[in-house]
Order: structure tokens, then C-alpha cells, then sequence
């Protein structure tokens, strides 16, 4: 195990009684760890990915045999950094969490789960959250429906498509889109008739080695929404998408009941819940 864990000056101010963090390199011990709930940890193992190499700190908890227990991903990708953490809901999470500490800088957003998250909050300073679903579908579950969108005109994205995009993304800061996703060629968006901006729009996060995807950043604008028009997106991405993979992940708000029922009418089921946010610290 020695071989694969960087032991850093970053570890220098973790309390004595707290167990230390190891940084870990070998992906395939971090697959292994990821993989035994590929919905939960759908994110992480998107960044497996070589291209994701260099924003991403790997930090994790091992017991006696090597094995991960508790994993942190710090990754440094977007302008805010991001910490998901994976850990089992157990008394351990709350040192877990102080043993993290001396790796994060004073602002960052997190994902942690429901069942944590009152140890997060013991030592960690919350500037917002919101609490928020996990859910997944395997493609055996999955029954296209095609007239879904058959009067619908659902395009496809692409680069040249960027300033419509971020238009239109700029009335929701809470996005997770960067235009390096438009290479996918697995965003889809629906235009006014009358001054062809985008009225809405949907696509993936990440598509992971490991047969999982993420889809996200489904937006409508407010004067367009009871049209059918996330429907109509969401049903064209998810068929393209299995024929590339066979789990597809996502994220939807814990109270946003007419996403939950759309995502439940395509066969999704809830896997988790979390809490995602910023802290100060």
C-alpha cells in the first residue's frame, strides 16, 4: 500500500487523536471503493477519468487491510474547489471530518450525505445548502417513449451554441455547466419560435468509464415551463445516453416535486439523500 499514498506537510495540523488521511493515487483502489454503489458515487467515478487528473486530490481512510473506509475528492476544476465525501453513516464520520480539515481551503462547496450531516455541521461553517435527491436508472428499467418529443423540437447543442447557453444559465447561479461538456454531443435545448433564445435546456455532467452518467443543468425558463419542454429534453438525452451506457444518475432538489414525479415517470428510483452547499471556514 505504501507504493500509493503520499504522505504531505498538509498533515502536519491534524489533531494527534485524529486518524490521518492518506492521499491515494492508484485508481484502481479508489474503483474499487467507488464501484460497490456506482449511483451514489457516480460523480466520483466520472473523475476517474485522465482528464480530470490534474484538479483532482484524492484523500481517504484505510483500515488494516488497505482498504478505503472514508474517501474525500477535493476537486479544483471549476471557480469554487469541491469536496465530496464518502463516508459510511457511522460514529466515525464526525473524525473523518475534523481529519479533513487541514486539506480544504476556506471556501468551498460540499456534498455530504443526510445521514452526516450533523457532524459536518459541528465543524464546519455553513454558508448555504440544500438538500437534495440522488437518483438513478438502470437501462433494463428504462422504456423509451420517442412521442415524447416527437412535436417538440429538441436540438442539439454545441460550441457555437455557448453564449445562447450561458444566457440563459446566468439566471440560475446554481449551475454545474462548463462549455467543455458541449463535446459530449449530450446537450439538447428547446428555442422561442419568436426570437430563437433557448427556452430550455439539458444535459450530462459526465460520462464515466465505469458505464454511468450524469445528467444535470435542466433549466426552463419560467415563462415556458408547463409546456412540457424538460420532458421532452430529458427523453431525448436518456435515449442517446443508453445506447452509451447502461446506469444514468442525477441530482434533483428535495422539494422540487414535478422534476421528482417526471424523473420517477421515466423509471428513476431514489438512491440517496445529501446535502450539497458552500462552507466558510
Amino acid at each position: 500500500m505504501a507504493d500509493m499514498i503520499e504522505y504531505g506537510s498538509e498533515m502536519m495540523n491534524v489533531p494527534l487523536h485524529t486518524p490521518q488521511l492518506e492521499r491515494i493515487h492508484d485508481k484502481s483502489v479508489l474503483h474499487q471503493f467507488l464501484i460497490q454503489d456506482r449511483y451514489a458515487n457516480a460523480y466520483l467515478l466520472g473523475k476517474l477519468d485522465q482528464a480530470y487528473d490534474p484538479f483532482c486530490k484524492w484523500y481517504g481512510q484505510t483500515d488494516a487491510q488497505g482498504n478505503i473506509t472514508n474517501l474525500m475528492l477535493l476537486y479544483q476544476g471549476l471557480s469554487i474547489p469541491v469536496a465530496f465525501f464518502d463516508s459510511a453513516p457511522d460514529k466515525d464520520a464526525h473524525q473523518f471530518f475534523l481529519a479533513c480539515q487541514s486539506y480544504l481551503p476556506k471556501r468551498f462547496e460540499f456534498h455530504v450525505i443526510n445521514e452526516n450531516m450533523s457532524a459536518f455541521r459541528e465543524i464546519y461553517s455553513i454558508a448555504s445548502c440544500q438538500k437534495m435527491h440522488r437518483m438513478g436508472l438502470d437501462r433494463s428499467h428504462y422504456k423509451p417513449n420517442p412521442e415524447l418529443y416527437a412535436n417538440v423540437k429538441v436540438e442539439r447543442l454545441g460550441h457555437r451554441d455557448t453564449a445562447a447557453i450561458m444566457e440563459l444559465y446566468q439566471h440560475y447561479p446554481d449551475h454545474f455547466f462548463e462549455p467543455y461538456q458541449l463535446e459530449s454531443g449530450l446537450y439538447f435545448g428547446v428555442r422561442s419560435t419568436t426570437d430563437n433564445s433557448l427556452l430550455s435546456i439539458g444535459g450530462i455532467h459526465n460520462i464515466s468509464p465505469e458505464n454511468v452518467s450524469i445528467i444535470g443543468n435542466l433549466v426552463t425558463r419560467p415563462q415556458a415551463r408547463g409546456k412540457g419542454l424538460a420532458t421532452a429534453i430529458t427523453a431525448r438525452l436518456l435515449d442517446e445516453l443508453f445506447e452509451r451506457v447502461s446506469f444514468v444518475a442525477l441530482n434533483v432538489q428535495f422539494n422540487n416535486n414535478p422534476a421528482i414525479r417526471m424523473y420517477t415517470n421515466f423509471g428513476f428510483g431514489p438512491n440517496n439523500v445529501f446535502y450539497e452547499g458552500r462552507s466558510d471556514i
